[in-house]
C-alpha cells in the first residue's frame, strides 16, 4: 500500500471507529476517490453517515475527488441439480 494510500485508510478507519471499522470488507484511493465497500447496506448506511464529517476536511487536500460508501456484492447461492 503506498504511503498516501495507507495514511487515507488509517483517517477512513479513525473516522468510522472501531465498531464500524470492523464491518469494512475494502477501502481503496484511486484516482482521487476513496471507496468504501461495507459487508451489507445497512452497515454502509452507517458508514455514511459516520463519513460526512470526513468528507469536508479531505475535500481541502489536493487531489480528492471524492468519497464512495458501497455495498459487498452477494454471492450468488450455488444451484442445486
Amino acid at each position: 500500500m503506498a504511503p498516501e494510500a495507507s495514511e487515507w485508510h488509517v483517517a477512513v478507519m479513525e473516522a468510522l471507529g472501531p465498531d464500524l471499522a470492523n464491518k469494512v470488507n475494502r477501502c481503496s484511493l484511486e484516482g482521487g476517490t476513496i471507496t468504501v465497500v461495507a459487508e451489507s447496506s445497512a452497515w454502509a448506511a452507517r458508514m455514511r453517515f459516520a463519513l460526512a464529517e470526513l468528507e469536508p476536511i479531505a475535500a481541502a487536500t489536493p487531489g480528492f475527488k471524492g468519497l464512495v460508501v458501497r455495498v459487498r456484492p452477494r454471492r450468488a447461492a450455488a444451484s442445486k441439480p
